[in-house]
């Protein structure tokens, strides 16, 4: 029988759900041979990336002992997994014969939590342009967005708007507005539309049922107009974002947007109350758009009597303004990175 190639003195491999060390030491080793120190790590289930090889080569020193550690990525884990793996030592003289092992784990078993789901996304942008009123300077432009959606499982989703401005040219001057964010929960235990803003996120936060509404309020501003105020006839003007979902596919967004001037108004926007839906919010039973101001003011006056004519609104009743054409917008879904094969 032919004598070991040394002997395996550790052999242990520390586990995360998505990488791994491995400590490797050998003895009884030929002083000046060549070696190699190989192994396999595998899981169980098997997913993807697994096994796991690699062979560590060496000289063995004067004191005939060697020792490393490997540390390594692998694919993200989702689920439960068992580990196993063992390490093999071989060179030598020549008249040694190999020597293996079982590598330890620590842990050999873990649970790790379900992988985000993959990004759907797409880029989205809506031009249309202002009517001839000028607007002083002074006011509030109430640029106000609102969206249909079909395609939303029975389990609910959730569409977002990020990244959105609002970009136009006057006087010479141009003007990019920064957009909050828009985060729509679409739930299967709403009965009627609420909204909310985020000032931490800078996010309108709106739940609506399944069915959803004609008029889904999707996100606003409330931009203050320089002292020097806007000519009229402003065009175009431009709104864009990207749309996305959490990993729900098939969902299509149809969008558009209204912007109505206020001689008065509040960039504290939960002191606005605006409608979330047409037909679906909670609390309001009028025909009022989508995006319509409710609150009141300090003094208890109505925002809605404080509307007057620019931007795309006449004044009077129209609260938000008359609406632009309307875009649309389908998240492409991307694969995200699976656990399991």
């Amino acid at each position: 029988m032919p004598a070991l190639a040394g002997q395996f003195n550790t052999a242990n491999a520390s586990t995360t759900c998505n990488a791994y060390g491995l400590a490797l030491a050998v003895s009884a080793l030929t002083p000046g041979a060549q070696y190699t120190l190989s192994y396999e790590i595998d899981d169980s289930p098997s997913s993807d990336g697994f096994p796991i090889t690699g062979s560590i080569p060496f000289t063995a020193p004067a004191s005939g002992t060697f020792s490393d550690t490997v540390t390594a990525s692998f694919p993200m884990l989702a689920g439960s997994f068992a580990f196993s793996g063992t390490a093999t030592l071989t060179g030598g003289n020549g008249k040694e014969g190999p020597a293996s092992t079982v590598i330890s784990f620590s842990p050999s078993s873990m649970t790790c939590a379900p992988l985000p789901p993959p990004l759907c996304s797409a880029q989205s942008a809506n031009g249309s342009n202002f009517n001839g009123t000028p607007i002083n300077g002074g006011d509030y432009v109430w640029f106000n967005a609102n969206f249909t959606a079909s395609g939303i499982p029975s389990s609910g989703a959730t569409v977002t708007l990020t990244n959105s401005t609002i970009s136009f040219m006057e006087g010479g001057t141009p003007y990019q507005l920064a957009v909050p964010n828009a985060q729509i929960v679409f739930s299967p235990s709403a009965t009627c539309s609420s909204t909310t803003f985020n000032t931490m996120t800078n996010t309108w936060t709106t739940t609506v049922p399944i069915k959803g509404d004609d008029e889904i309020f999707l996100t606003g501003l409330a931009w203050p107009v320089p002292s020097s105020g806007l000519i009229g006839g402003i065009n175009p003007v431009n709104w864009d974002g990207t749309f996305s979902t959490n990993g729900a596919s098939g969902v299509s967004i149809q969008w558009k947007w209204g912007a109505a001037v206020y001689s008065s108004f509040s960039t504290d926007y939960n002191a606005l109350a605006v409608k979330p839906g047409h037909q679906t919010a909670c609390g309001h039973s009028n025909g009022d758009h989508a995006g319509t101001p409710e609150g009141f003011d300090n003094s208890n006056q109505q925002w809605k009597q404080l509307v007057v004519g620019g931007a795309r609104g006449g004044g009077g009743s129209n609260w938000t303004g008359s609406w632009s054409g309307t875009q649309s917008a389908s998240p492409t879904c991307q694969s995200g990175q699976s656990g399991y094969k």
